[in-house]
């Protein structure tokens, strides 16, 4: 078993000679061997492992019955806007995370308030098998160290306290991955990544870190004259999809800017720079990040991560760099934009770092046991025991938290909910109000949360069966006269 884990011959794909016209003599091995069974069932365990961690975390924060502000525009109100062809708001830009929502909502068949959370845990559950494969198939690991890759990419609070919350990120990040080893790959199909890259940028701005490294693997591989024109093919579908939803709404027209639309801001680097090593060693608290869990688990965690991948990259630093690109990337737009701060837009960089420290541990403990105890090849697992204790330990404290009410999500929009009642029943009793004529969408509007209101009690009506208490044209209605519409519609608003 040891030597199963351990010693296994590192299937990996030397990318230093992808794109060359010839093979380079320090490049490694010629290619990957064979996907073994082992590696399906450990990459298949993962991800079963993840999602069940997840949805465990999902149930905990759900027990308060709460829907933050942005979870009740993402996933009600947008996808009922994306269906027709309407978008709603400056900040509904994430055209790739509505529609992933959208057909959450159509594929549950339970759906309520907060039916997209569950999806949400399970699609970013996915994380841990691309780690693995990445791991494995690119960086040259054993299948311990592809283990330890994948189960950091998930124990991180930086990634387990966003996988439940009903927004756009981390997909973006389970997409960029994809498109990473899509386009690192040898097959015929790599220009496929670029696509993906779009892909990850619609559905979450903050993907632009993992599309610029694409790009980059893109521009090294067209050393070959062959490879220009599927690279050329592949940057054109990534960009149609990134500008379809230009050509799918009858308004407005802004995609990828969203929070970020002030553009750059160069004067408040230094700031941002300290904000993300707080975020990373102190505490995460910030905009969507609904706890105080240091994204990197705390100072020594990340220390020993930050070792562990300047050893990967002194070793493996010709295959390890796209992915090293794409951190760089993910943290210096977090220190140049201007959008609202926040550890969520930085969810790259955390997966990236356990990434390069897996394989940092993996060329550890090769070297190791090439000269001493063979056993020192499990040292990935051991190291990933060492790690999970702590993190799970303090990610269990925060979820009893949650469960409790002792630590209250936010009702972070204007949304008074009914005495003695939740925002369940207050929704339920204003869909009643409007049946029986004794409110108007207006006065709902006006009085509990403007559109994102009316569109989930129209959703929420629609789905369970029920004859709607208004119908989408009332939704626009309101929204004509709603500050929303003046800088999508201009004069076709009041």
């Amino acid at each position: 078993m040891t030597e199963q884990l351990g010693r296994a011959a590192a299937p990996t794909v030397p990318f230093a000679d992808v794109g060359a016209r010839r093979p380079r003599p320090d490049a490694g091995p010629p290619g990957p061997p064979a996907w073994s069974r082992a590696d399906l069932l450990l990459a298949l365990a993962l991800f079963v492992l993840a999602a069940a961690w997840f949805l465990w975390l999902t149930r905990g924060a759900s027990a308060q019955g709460v829907i933050t502000g942005e979870e009740a525009s993402i996933t009600h109100r947008d996808t009922m806007a994306l269906a027709m062809g309407w978008q709603p708001s400056i900040w509904s830009t994430n055209a790739g995370g509505q529609l992933f929502y959208w057909l959450a909502g159509h594929l549950d068949p339970d759906y309520g308030l907060l039916y997209a959370r569950k999806w949400k845990a399970v699609a970013t559950a996915l994380l841990a098998p691309l780690l693995y494969l990445t791991a494995r198939r690119r960086l040259g690991t054993g299948r311990a160290g592809g283990v330890l890759a994948g189960g950091l990419g998930v124990l991180l609070p930086g990634v387990s306290v966003m996988a439940w919350v009903a927004i756009e990120t981390p997909l973006d990040v389970v997409v960029g991955l994809a498109a990473l080893l899509v386009v690192t790959s040898r097959r015929r199909w790599w220009w496929l990544g670029l696509v993906l890259a779009g892909l990850a940028v619609s559905l979450y701005t903050a993907g632009l870190a993992t599309a610029v490294a694409v790009v980059a693997v893109a521009v090294v591989r067209a050393r070959d004259l062959r490879a220009v024109v599927p690279a050329l093919l592949g940057a054109l579908g990534g960009l149609l999809l990134l500008l379809a939803p230009l050509a799918w709404w009858r308004n407005g027209g802004i995609v990828v800017t969203g929070g970020g639309r002030s553009g750059a801001d160069l004067s408040q680097v230094g700031l941002h720079l300290e904000e993300l090593a707080r975020y990373t060693l102190a505490s995460g608290s910030s905009y969507y990040y609904f706890s105080d869990l240091p994204a990197l688990g705390g100072p020594g965690v990340a220390l020993a991560l930050l070792l562990a991948a300047v050893l990967a990259l002194a070793a493996r630093g010709a295959r390890l760099w796209p992915w090293a690109v794409a951190g760089v990337c993910a943290v210096g737009l977090y220190a140049v934009s201007s959008g609202v701060p926040g550890t969520r837009r930085v969810v790259l960089a955390v997966v990236v770092l356990g990434l390069a420290a897996a394989v940092g541990v993996d060329v550890l403990a090769r070297w190791v046991a090439e000269r001493g105890p063979r056993a020192a090849a499990v040292l990935p697992l051991v190291l990933l025991v060492a790690v999970a204790v702590p993190l799970v330990s303090t990610t269990v404290g925060w979820r009893a938290e949650l469960a409790s009410g002792t630590r209250p999500l936010p009702i972070d929009w204007p949304f008074p909910v009914d005495a003695g009642g939740d925002q369940a029943t207050t929704l339920a009793r204003l869909g009643d109000e409007l049946r029986a004529g004794r409110l108007d969408p207006r006065a709902v509007g006006d009085g509990w949360g403007g559109t994102r209101t009316l569109a989930m009690i129209f959703m929420l009506d629609r789905r369970a069966g029920r004859t709607p208490a208004l119908s989408p044209g009332d939704v626009v209605a309101y929204y004509r006269v709603s500050e929303d519409c003046p800088p999508l519609d201009g004069a076709a608003c009041g």
